[in-house]
């Protein structure tokens, strides 16, 4: 458990504690409701600001693009300033996948 999640339970106050408990203890189904509209109010948000360039993202422009990749349980989420910026990096990540790792150690440094 997180350290920032532990820090929730400091914040709350003793009846709302119990609020939770009482939840906890009937299924948690206001706390899954809660955290599930969390999660899509999140997805819903983008970066601040462009991947590959770093520079400040304009949400009022229609050229920003955002891109969510890699697998279910391990989702990212990347948001770029234009097209070119998007282009470079799957191209950059294209290189990754098809390019071999390469080992740092040598085969002669053995202690």
């Amino acid at each position: 458990m997180s350290r920032r999640f532990e820090d929730l339970f400091d914040i709350l106050d003793y009846n709302e504690l119990m609020r939770f408990k009482i939840d906890l203890d009937s299924g948690a189904i206001t706390v899954k409701r809660l955290l599930e509209e969390r999660i899509k109010k999140k997805l819903k948000e983008h970066e601040k600001v462009c991947a590959t360039c770093s520079s400040q993202m304009n949400f009022y422009k229609t050229n920003n693009y955002t891109l969510i990749f890699g697998p279910d349980d391990f989702k990212k989420k990347a948001s770029f300033c234009g097209l070119d910026c998007l282009g470079y990096f799957i191209i950059k990540l294209k290189d990754m996948k098809t390019k071999p790792k390469e080992d740092n150690v040598s085969e002669d440094n053995y202690f």
